[in-house]
């Protein structure tokens, strides 16, 4: 479980500077996004997950040795009437996970559309993430490990396979993420993104006003 305790030390002591980020998934509808974040967030998959209207908002922190990373996720419905909200979401993310789904050869054609959008559109120095998810269903899969790892390194991405359904890389793709953002004062932003904000998941929540690293 990626540390929702783990921010503060025995002693009840932060461990170090706090800092927020927001982070988007986007992708085809049934990639397993919301599957990703629930597994991420509660350590949990449902083999029948509902499809996500709109967008649903979630956090979860990320413990590096010094630093406790605070992610606001905005979990994106993938359904092409949705297309037009996506901006919305992604516009001041600090990073973004595009999912596709290995045995869906479109989906990863439409993860392709997705990082093109974001190279064009969102923050310049946005961290994304290609996520190449249902890695559990790999007898059964269209899209080889390396043509999506050499499109990744084309162009800038971080890239693993994943799985919501047996948890496989799931930390590690947002650990990976937290590793790479920018850690100074003004990297990462309080503003949690649009205001009217979708179903709410996640346990305890804390909403930070102001910005990060306090």
């Amino acid at each position: 479980m990626a540390g929702r305790s783990g921010a503060q030390r025995p002693n009840g002591a932060m461990q170090g500077k706090i800092c927020q980020f927001k982070l988007v998934l986007l992708g085809e509808s049934a990639v397993g996004k919301s599957s990703l974040v629930l597994r991420f967030v509660k350590g949990q998959f449902h083999e029948y997950q509902e499809s996500t209207i709109g967008a649903a908002f979630l956090t979860q922190t990320v413990c590096l040795d010094d630093t406790t990373v605070k992610f606001e996720i905005w979990d994106t419905a993938g359904q092409e009437r949705y297309h037009s909200l996506a901006p919305m979401y992604y516009r001041g993310a600090q990073a973004a996970i595009v999912v596709y789904d290995i045995v869906n050869q479109d989906t990863f054609s439409r993860a392709k559309t997705w990082v093109k959008e974001l190279q064009r559109q969102a923050s310049p120095n946005i961290v994304i993430a290609l996520a190449g998810n249902k890695a559990d269903l790999a007898n059964k899969r269209l899209v080889e490990y390396e043509e999506a790892q050499a499109y990744a390194e084309e162009n800038g991405l971080l890239f693993m396979e994943t799985s919501a359904k047996t948890a496989m890389n799931v930390n590690d793709i947002f650990l990976a993420i937290a590793k790479k953002l920018p850690k100074n004062e003004h990297s990462a932003s309080g503003v949690s993104g649009p205001g009217r904000r979708g179903v709410d998941l996640s346990e305890n929540q804390q909403q930070s006003s102001g910005g990060c690293c306090k």
